[in-house]
């Protein structure tokens, strides 16, 4: 059993900058690799700076009012045990201590956060990748939280629908073969990571399989199929009912899972309507279930406008005619 499947990163990350500003720069094109933590683009950072330089200066002044602050307390207490001031000063001076130690420690938070607004100026790269989109160009004003780049990681996943049947004869951990239609190269081996539990289409269930380290390369973006053993789930193989992939166009719906498809006689090149039963659609393509055997042609497109027993010819089959 093949099913249609998409090639996507197994890590995924659409980068932006947790502060607004000018973008300056942009230090990775498309396709380039970056490692964890490698800075991928900057803002405009003056006013961060100015910002920051702002709050330790505040810090050291605090922290100067303090010392002051403590030594007069002190002096005050001393004067206070000889009977030369009154309970009344040592207390306004021990007061005096106390809002300055809280000033400071509001200080130092507030010059903490200046610093880390500053480091958000250097947007990094969360982890090791390839640069999968370039979104905007340096000299754009971006937003918080404004996508700039996309990374993806170096492993890589497919996703593909299966019927709620075949659902539930899969596991995680189960192994399963990646195709690539096209290509003469051996399939992949992958592994089944995340089994749906909501349907993502009528009847359709999505899967996703880690392609395992070490095999062939897939990129993003590929066209690619998932292969599955007959005997999926540990049951017992059961060519009897094969299913079939073909194009939705080529259904009329009677019924919300049969239908009926025109044939096509190879012989005669005649077409009569064929009674199917299916379960599932994925990428405008749908699961057959009964009704269709091996080798049977079947019309694709146009089949609103047929009748039984109306002559066809196979497109790309036969002469070819030729513009003078």
């Amino acid at each position: 059993m093949t099913f249609p499947a998409r090639v996507r990163a197994e890590q995924r990350a659409s980068l932006s900058f947790e502060v607004g500003g000018t973008l300056t720069s942009v230090r990775a094109e498309i396709g380039d690799r970056v490692g964890r933590g490698a800075v991928v683009a900057t803002l405009d950072s003056a006013t961060y700076r100015f910002n920051a330089a702002s709050a330790d200066a505040q810090v050291v002044e605090t922290r100067a009012r303090l010392a002051r602050a403590r030594q007069e307390a002190e002096r005050q207490r001393a004067l206070f045990a000889e009977g030369a001031t009154s309970e009344t000063r040592l207390e306004t001076a021990d007061a005096e201590v106390n809002s300055l130690e809280a000033l400071l420690d509001a200080g130092q938070a507030q010059a903490g956060s200046a610093r880390e607004t500053l480091s958000d100026t250097r947007l990094r790269a969360p982890f090791s990748g390839r640069v999968a989109r370039r979104i905007v160009e340096p000299g754009t004003q971006v937003s918080p939280g404004q996508p700039v780049l996309e990374l993806d990681g170096f492993g890589t996943e497919v996703v593909f629908s299966v019927p709620g049947t075949l659902r539930d004869r899969l596991a995680t951990g189960q192994s399963v073969e990646v195709l690539r239609p096209g290509r003469d190269v051996p399939a992949l081996a992958a592994t089944i990571t995340e089994i749906s539990s909501r349907g993502s289409g009528p009847g359709a269930f999505e899967i996703v399989a880690r392609v395992m380290a070490g095999e062939g390369t897939i990129e993003p973006g590929e066209v690619a199929e998932v292969r599955l053993s007959r005997d999926a789930g540990n049951e017992e193989p059961r060519p009897q009912s094969a299913t079939y992939a073909i194009p939705l166009t080529a259904i009329m719906p009677t019924g919300p899972d049969r239908g009926e498809v025109w044939v096509v006689d190879t012989q005669t090149d005649k077409v009569s309507a064929r009674t199917i039963r299916f379960e599932a659609a994925s990428e405008n393509r749908v699961t057959v279930t009964s009704g269709l055997k091996s080798g049977d042609v079947v019309v694709s497109k146009g089949a609103a406008f047929l009748q039984t027993g109306e002559r066809v010819s196979l497109i790309g089959a036969g002469a070819r005619r030729f513009a003078s």
